[in-house]
């Protein structure tokens, strides 16, 4: 992994090619009026956070954070109205979330953090750059570089550029997952999102603080597993953090270790990447009413992320009551109107390979099927308005998923012998 800087302050030039090699051009224009706009307040300027990190290991950055020392909002609504942005966040924490053209840019007030009590929101007062560091959830995170005042310059208070280096994820003190348990989720998934490992003194405290996670409000958590649900490395983040004891403390009945793992070495059996909340499905597969509806409580679960759990049985037992004769209509019956992310679960965890089969075939073709015609179509074909458009394009749907029809011509001559069929209710 190449780190680009020389030793624990970079030089300007460096840092000028830094960013010269690794900024969009979209990047570089609000990084060029963001220094204008804060030299001309007087105000000192900082990149922060993730970005750093993702520059010095020469990835493309995807968003920008930056600190003021001084009033992030006042400057945020000066850099808006020269990038032509819009204020999209403002938030009680000093921040202001801009959005230009496709880019999220944070302004952050340079701020010191306070925690009442463990899961407690921070107590935030203005401070310096130094102390905005300090507040930071790890070692990697906690390096700034410098834009103003000049020269450009790496600021690493806490030795995140050797953690770098050595590809450890590092909390900055041994308090740090009881003031804010969510770092425990962040730790391993920025552990398995970089390819490092936690600093064994950082993995010891986690495991010490997992019961932490229970000061946490639910919407917290389940924002932290969504991010999570939303990476390529979930699989392994859900491994890690089951091998970790950290499901288990998000919800005592959530798998384990070994359990995990064997569902998640099911997964290549769909054939591409499952949907996000297909990971939720994983992980409640097999629990009972009362726990699916405890575990959408602790997360505080919005209608999507409870349909998921209350589909994955459904999408089970439908699945297993199909006989090994159904005909793709019978499948289509028994499985539509579930979520996919549960029947995603649902063929993933398949008791035999021949449910596993009709499960991936509903998801790839079968669920996408529909008819050419609609009910105006029946109408001028002469079936009257009423209960026999619903049931005329439900057997042509049935017609189409076992291949009796297939053009609009065999359409509309199913249609046209329906009705003769049918002539009473027409």
């Amino acid at each position: 992994m190449p780190i680009h800087y020389n030793g624990p302050m970079g030089s300007a030039p460096d840092i000028a090619a830094l960013l010269q090699d690794t900024l969009s051009a979209a990047q570089a224009s609000v990084i060029t009026q963001a220094t204008a706009l804060a030299s001309a307040g007087g105000l000192p300027l900082y990149l922060v956070g993730g970005g750093v990190r993702d520059l010095l290991m020469l990835r493309p950055l995807k968003d920008l954070d930056l600190v003021v020392e001084g009033d992030a909002g006042l400057f945020a609504d000066a850099l808006a109205g020269a990038l032509a942005g819009r204020p999209s966040l403002r938030s009680q924490f000093g921040t202001t979330a801009l959005k230009v053209g496709g880019m999220n840019v944070d302004i952050v007030m340079a701020r010191k953090e306070t925690y009442a009590h463990p899961g407690a929101l921070p107590t935030v007062t203005p401070s310096s750059i130094m102390d905005d560091l300090q507040r930071r959830d790890f070692t990697i995170h906690a390096i700034a570089m410098r834009l103003l005042p000049s020269p450009a310059a790496l600021l690493d208070p806490t030795g995140g550029l050797p953690d770098l280096d050595a590809r450890l994820v590092r909390i900055l003190h041994s308090k740090s997952f009881q003031d804010d348990a969510t770092r425990i989720l962040r730790a391993v998934r920025y552990e398995q999102r970089l390819g490092f490992r936690l600093e064994p003194e950082t993995e010891r405290l986690l495991q010490r603080d997992v019961t932490y996670l229970n000061t946490i409000s639910g919407d917290r958590l389940r924002r932290e597993l969504d991010l999570a649900f939303h990476e390529a490395s979930a699989p392994a983040f859900l491994a890690r953090a089951a091998s970790l004891g950290v499901l288990q403390a998000l919800y005592p009945a959530l798998p384990g270790g070994p359990v995990m793992q064997e569902r998640l070495a099911r997964l290549p059996s769909l054939g591409g990447p499952p949907l996000p909340l297909a990971y939720l499905a994983l992980l409640a597969y097999g629990l009972g009413p009362s726990q699916r509806q405890s575990l959408a409580q602790r997360l505080n679960a919005p209608r999507a992320w409870r349909k998921v759990l209350e589909d994955t049985p459904r999408a089970e037992e439908n699945l297993a009551a199909l006989p090994t004769t159904a005909r793709p209509s019978a499948v289509w019956a028994a499985l539509q109107g579930l979520a996919v992310e549960a029947l995603q679960a649902a063929a993933v965890m398949a008791a035999s390979a021949h449910a596993q089969g009709l499960a991936l075939r509903y998801l790839k073709d079968w669920r996408q099927v529909r008819p050419a015609l609609n009910g105006n179509d029946l109408l001028r074909l002469g079936i009257l308005q009423g209960p026999a458009i619903k049931e005329a394009l439900a057997g042509l749907q049935n017609a189409l998923l076992d291949g009796a029809v297939k053009t609009v011509h065999d359409q509309e001559a199913f249609v046209r012998q329906w009705l003769k069929t049918h002539s009473h209710r027409s």
